[in-house]
């Protein structure tokens, strides 16, 4: 069992209380529109403590990324797949998440859009991990790799001898614009993602 100290613990959980907090008040105003007075009210924290967590808002739009990640790791973890079935995961994944929180991930691209964050997701800490995934000690010290080098790994799954970042380009236009044109035309991401991957893939 891992040995983490209260503090740690605590700073691990104001962190996910934040983005908690972040996923509700998104359900009724846009991310943009989000004020830190309206988080930091929602979880009884002051303003230096929010700060102490994230230097700016933005911060947690990298923040909920990072977790999305990790949720990726621990998914190959539990089930290990690979080449286009791992890929396939990813994004029916993705569209799980954003289903429930449609907002935010149109509100990440935006910011991508506009530079106004750096587009690496953040890494978690260890407690943040064992709080999320106490089951999965060997989560702890793993180092997370990106939805790109995710996708870059399976497609050499594919076929090891062909050169992958064009498909890869593909697919990230795809991951990204599929979300913006569900949420501007209010139509199902899963299945924009199941057809785009299968005119990007070759399969059904």
């Amino acid at each position: 069992m891992a040995d983490f100290g209260k503090r740690a613990l605590n700073k691990a959980q104001t962190r996910l209380d934040i983005l908690n907090a972040v996923y509700e008040l998104s359900n009724s105003v846009s991310f943009r529109e989000l004020k830190v007075k309206s988080i930091i009210e929602k979880i009884a924290i002051t303003e230096m403590t929010f700060f102490n967590y994230f230097q700016k808002k933005e911060e947690i739009l990298k923040y909920m990324m990072g977790l999305w990640a990790l949720d990726l790791m621990v998914q190959q973890l539990k089930n290990p797949l690979s080449g286009a079935a791992a890929i396939r995961r990813i994004f029916q994944r993705t569209a799980e998440q954003v289903k429930q929180h449609p907002g935010l991930m149109v509100s990440f691209i935006s910011y991508l859009v506009t530079s106004e964050i750096d587009p690496t997701a953040n890494d978690i800490d260890a407690a943040d991990r064992y709080l999320l995934y106490p089951d999965l000690p060997e989560l702890l010290e793993a180092r997370i790799p990106s939805g790109n080098e995710l996708l870059m790994q399976h497609l050499q799954e594919i076929n090891p001898t062909k050169d992958p970042m064009p498909t890869l380009l593909h697919l990230a236009s795809s991951f990204y614009g599929d979300v913006l044109v569900a949420h501007t035309a209010n139509l199902d991401l899963a299945m924009l993602y199941a057809n785009s991957l299968g005119l990007i893939l070759g399969e059904g």
